[in-house]
């Protein structure tokens, strides 16, 4: 199984985690939580390239979400990460979440990258 590094992390308005950028592209938050889930993927992360952690995915009320400790305070060192700003689009223009097929979840993947590639390059600096 492939360790998947987390260097930068998307957040919607209310600063949740909506997605995650690895060296291998963008994984929204949803599908990683699943894949850690089932053990089909290991993510890692941490505050630098000595020192990495596993992200853990817990289960909660509102859903699955991801965690990770690096500084041994009960603190998600996730929201420490860099993180980049993404609108979350209404529902109606996701469309009902049940019935999302992978190629939806492709395309909402790749619309999602492109909304971080353009919020990435208006913080760059000139």
């Amino acid at each position: 199984m492939l360790d998947l590094r987390i260097e930068v992390v998307a957040r919607n308005e209310l600063g949740a985690i909506v997605a995650l950028v690895t060296p291998y592209g963008v994984v929204d938050a949803q599908s990683a939580s699943s894949q850690i889930a089932r053990g089909e993927a290991s993510y890692i992360t941490g505050p630098d390239s000595y020192s990495r952690v596993p992200v853990r995915s817990i289960s909660a009320t509102g859903g699955a979400y991801l965690y990770a400790n690096w500084d041994g305070t009960q603190r998600n060192n996730l929201h420490d990460l860099a993180a980049v700003r993404v609108r979350t689009p209404p529902a109606a223009e996701v469309g009902d979440a049940l019935a999302t097929t992978w190629s939806t979840r492709r395309e909402r993947v790749a619309a999602l990258w492109g909304r971080l590639r353009a919020g990435v390059a208006s913080h760059s600096p000139r």
